[in-house]
């Protein structure tokens, strides 16, 4: 797969090297709802004869025009999730960086300075898509502002549990620990990466940017260095730290890189570890 970064100083004409079938859309988490417009791109990509395209955007858009002052919590870096599109074998990754300048663009003007140069001869997004300036445009109106040159699929939402998979959805379960329940919309465990501080008193896991934290409390996770995966149980403070809980983990390194599976929320260590961390009692490793 190759990424592209269009940072509005592109000359979009030179970088589309063939017509493609885009998935439109923010797609943070990857989620199946999301995997079901990349299947569907790819899909009628294969039926036309083209290649299949991601086009994406960075920052989420209500980091630059949200009212609220609140920050977007995110589920996946950008590099995190071009992974997981480069494994669903797609053939390019088109990011847009989000600007100020970019959101007041008119929906037709979005069509016909971004889509129709990167020689975008069909979408598909998610029913409820929406794009340019407020929002205006969605997929009813893009055939029009593509001069007719871009046809359209809408991707109806996939439900689990009788909810609608969502990234905010997904974000909800996690402010709530409910970690367990995360296969069921993303189809694995929700997984961050980071590094492992190992000093004489503690491992502490940080995780790197563009990722979520569950709330405070015990989680029994999976966690690999490299050598392969191994399950554990690490603590998450009220002052947002994770601590590693057990079992003991042997290093030659001061600071290791780690991947971290979160699987369930374990409430039967919550209440005896919380009291410890009230007295502050830094428990030594394993």
């Amino acid at each position: 797969m190759k990424t592209i970064i269009i940072d509005h100083q592109n000359d979009l004409d030179l970088i589309a090297s063939c017509p493609v079938v885009a998935a439109l859309g923010f797609f943070d988490g990857v989620h199946l709802g999301h995997q079901k417009v990349i299947q569907t791109a790819k899909n009628l990509a294969e039926k036309m004869g083209v290649k299949t395209a991601v086009i994406s955007f960075f920052p989420h858009p209500k980091d630059i025009i949200g009212k609220t002052g609140k920050r977007v919590q995110y589920l996946l870096p950008p590099a995190e999730k071009a992974k997981k599109f480069s494994h669903l074998e797609i053939d390019y990754f088109y990011l847009i960086r989000f600007t100020s300048e970019f959101a007041r663009l008119e929906p037709k003007e979005f069509v016909q300075k971004y889509l129709v140069p990167l020689q975008i001869k069909h979408v598909a997004a998610g029913y409820d898509f929406t794009y340019g300036r407020k929002g205006k445009g969605s997929l009813d109106t893009m055939e029009e502002d593509s001069g007719y040159s871009i046809t359209v699929t809408k991707v109806e939402n996939v439900k689990r549990n009788d909810e609608k998979i969502s990234s905010t959805l997904i974000r909800n379960k996690i402010q709530s620990g409910l970690m367990e329940e995360l296969p069921d919309y993303l189809g694995e465990f929700y997984e961050t990466k980071g590094k492992m501080i190992h000093t004489d008193a503690k491992d502490e896991l940080i995780l790197d940017r563009y990722y979520m934290l569950p709330p405070k409390g015990c989680y029994d996770v999976a966690i690999d260095r490299g050598k392969g995966w191994f399950e554990g149980r690490v603590l998450v403070t009220k002052q947002k730290k994770i601590y590693w809980l057990g079992p003991s983990i042997s290093s030659v390194w001061s600071i290791s890189r780690v991947k971290v599976k979160w699987i369930a929320r374990s409430f039967d260590f919550t209440l005896e570890i919380e009291e410890k961390e009230e007295k502050n009692l830094v428990f030594t490793k394993g």
